[in-house]
């Protein structure tokens, strides 16, 4: 996995965005969770570009220097346990070119896991009760980011990716 010149200097500036994004999503309260999505955008830009591999390394580096940048040490756990790693996932499981529903069974899986994962560890600093409603909601919400984060995919191949000159 050797990369070039140009390749490091994008992934450079990629983690750049990555890390403003995740600090913007500290510093305003009021849009942390679209401030976390475009940071695990950033994520999947960069397995796109360079395939699941890199990306992985990079959303490594994304948490450590997240952790060491960002004010807000809780929020940035929703980053850790779900957006960046849910790039990743999502990648492994499309990445069979097969749209079933067991790939979104999956997802759903995953999402649950992370979700529980998320109030335990949130519930070990803050008091937290969760309503059914609460759950159902987070459910229809993580179903329109999954779309949302596949158009937004689609959009920077084919409208974004050509007009990006890497050399």
């Amino acid at each position: 996995m050797l990369l070039k010149g140009g390749d490091v200097a994008y992934l450079g500036v990629l983690l750049g965005l990555n890390q403003l994004f995740i600090i913007l999503s500290s510093a305003i309260e009021t849009n942390t969770i679209i401030l976390l999505a475009g940071a695990a955008l950033v994520v999947g830009i960069v397995i796109v570009e360079f395939g699941g591999k890199s990306g992985a390394v990079f959303y490594i580096a994304s948490c450590i220097l997240g952790f060491i940048l960002t004010f807000n040490k809780i929020e940035f756990v929703t980053y850790i346990l779900f957006f960046g790693l849910y790039s990743i996932v999502k990648h492994l499981l499309e990445s069979k070119q097969d749209k079933t529903l067991i790939i979104y069974a999956a997802k759903l899986v995953f999402f649950n896991l992370s979700l529980v994962a998320m109030y335990f560890a949130v519930k070990l600093f803050i008091p937290l009760q969760l309503a059914w409603w609460m759950i159902a909601a987070a459910q229809l919400l993580f179903i329109v980011y999954d779309y949302a984060f596949a158009v937004f995919i689609t959009a920077y191949i084919t409208r974004i990716r050509t007009k990006i000159r890497r050399d």
